[in-house]
């Protein structure tokens, strides 16, 4: 299964309801930056527009991962020196989950 560099992946998603399920879609669905999302065995792998996410962009998916428990180290692949300043606050709820134990190359503007 090869993936391309815009694509994330969310593994063992794990819903606590038929509604929690729907909801998680429907964020999905929301989101400007997924251009589409499709299964794998285990894995829903989500299609980006492009290789970079604006600041609005990668805070929803921040949430949306956080929320259902997605990886979010792969999002650390999106630091730009344009968002570093808010996104490598290593006071910030998903700081840990994001660069803790990353070795990524971000994004060059």
């Amino acid at each position: 299964m090869s993936r391309q560099r815009n694509q994330l992946v969310a593994r063992l998603v794990r819903y606590f309801s038929e509604l929690d399920e729907e909801m998680f879609f429907a964020w999905l669905d929301k989101l400007d930056c997924v251009s589409e999302y499709h299964g794998e065995g285990t894995d829903l792998l989500i299609t980006l527009k492009g290789k970079r996410l604006d600041d609005s962009s990668l805070r929803e998916l921040l949430a949306l991962f956080n929320r259902y428990g997605v990886d979010m180290a792969q999002l650390a692949r999106f630091e730009t020196k344009e968002n570093r300043s808010w996104f490598r606050d290593p006071r910030a709820y998903w700081y840990t989950r994001v660069f803790e134990n990353v070795n990524v190359t971000p994004v060059r503007c």
